[in-house]
């Protein structure tokens, strides 16, 4: 039941937020996480621009989702994908943490969710 709560709860932010996650942070933390994300794309060839295009593209089809699958713990994952600008196209209900019930779990739950005709 507390386990519910908490996650109905992080879900609610995650939603809140996940357009604007400078709202969350606050001005002075804002600021520099849009510096350090310009210089993380500069470093990259901006790398995350062009993953969240694609991202986007699958995202906006028919019939397609994107599912994130990560051996790191919800929580850290779900701040991680604020942080990197994808809740726009990784809905909350689409991301897996594999840490306690392992790799092969997390997948055969994606596929008793989506079918087999997955990529």
């Amino acid at each position: 039941r507390k386990l519910a709560f908490r996650y109905r709860r992080v879900k609610e932010l995650y939603t809140t937020y996940k357009n604007n996650v400078g709202g969350l942070l606050g001005p002075a933390k804002r600021d520099a996480w849009l510096q350090l994300r310009a210089e993380v794309e500069a470093l990259t060839d901006s790398w995350l621009t062009h993953a969240l295009k694609s991202l986007s593209i699958i995202s906006s089809r028919s019939n397609c989702v994107n599912v994130l699958v990560t051996t790191t713990q919800l929580i850290p994952a779900l701040a991680k994908v604020l942080l990197y600008s994808l809740g726009a196209v990784f809905p909350i209900e689409n991301i897996y943490s594999a840490t306690k019930i392992g790799k092969e779990s997390c997948f055969e739950r994606i596929v008793s969710r989506f079918g087999t005709n997955i990529t």
